[in-house]
């Protein structure tokens, strides 16, 4: 087995992404963000994705349906049955070659402690990968100046999931930073005011950083411009890719031609449309 085969297999079961990642690369995280605390003997990370369908955008963007086109196909349909089949059938693709592959969700959350460790030395359960960092480790793109992930054929239009293995694969190199250029219009976009640049921090693999904006995440669970605020299984977290910023940094990047996909007609079609706090319309 090797990288070109894995490859092959994920876009065959549905993939439009897959990197691979030396675990080595990632060796310095913390126990409760590390892969080695879920399988210690895994050698990568197989990071894949599936694009959001930028039509199934076009509803929030009008500010004329809301509830039906990208919440289920740009996010809980896409991700619970699409991707999760295309990440089972390559887990199981690795066990008929006798390697083993931990599949895994990519959670936008913290670890959720729900219980004490099970020997001195061993983290908490649960581990929580970030998947940006992964993503980004295995050659894929860069965290955004609003928090999202780019990446240069879909822009933050994608859903991951992450595979562990054994199977010791030659590794792409980590994403150099270069999507972003911090134009700001993500900012600029938020009703809330959620994203200040000014206190914003580095993030992102280890040496491959770039800046990214504070963000005010109460605030972010008050927004009504397209931002989803997910159930107790998906730990609550705030659902961004169809929200003002998001889709202002959707614009922006196809503006100046910066995602290898290209469309017929510009994303941004009529005159944006904001909610307040309090969900009434504002300029």
């Amino acid at each position: 087995m090797n990288a070109q085969e894995v490859k092959l297999a994920a876009r065959q079961f549905g993939a439009d992404l897959v990197g691979i990642a030396d675990l080595k690369t990632l060796a310095y995280l913390p126990a409760r963000e590390n892969p080695y605390s879920i399988f210690p003997q895994a050698t990568n990370v197989i990071v894949i994705g599936r694009k959001i369908p930028r039509g199934s955008l076009r509803g929030i963007e009008q500010g004329r349906e809301m509830d039906n086109s990208f919440p289920q196909f740009g996010f809980y349909a896409l991700e619970d049955n699409l991707l999760a089949k295309t990440t089972y059938d390559l887990t199981i693709w690795f066990e008929a070659r006798g390697y083993e592959a931990v599949p895994l969700f990519a959670y936008d959350c913290d670890g959720q402690e729900v219980g004490v460790p099970v020997a001195p030395g061993k983290p908490a359960p649960n581990v929580m990968l970030k998947y940006r960092i992964m993503a980004q480790a295995a050659g894929l793109g860069e965290t955004a100046l609003n928090g999202l992930f780019l990446t240069p054929e879909f822009g933050p239009r994608q859903r991951f999931a992450m595979l562990l293995t054994d199977a010791g694969l030659e590794s792409d190199p980590p994403f150099q930073p270069h999507i972003c250029n911090d134009c700001g219009k993500c900012v600029q976009a938020c009703p809330l005011h959620a994203l200040n640049p000014q206190d914003a921090q580095p993030a992102g693999l280890a040496g491959y950083e770039r800046p990214q904006a504070a963000r005010n995440n109460i605030l972010c669970r008050r927004c009504q411009n397209g931002a989803v605020l997910t159930n107790y299984g998906r730990f609550e977290t705030v659902e961004r890719t169809a929200a003002a910023c998001s889709r202002a940094c959707i614009q922006a990047l196809e503006e100046r031609g910066a995602c290898q996909e290209k469309f017929t007609h510009r994303f941004r079609q009529s005159a944006t449309w904001q909610r307040d706090i309090n969900g009434q319309s504002s300029k």
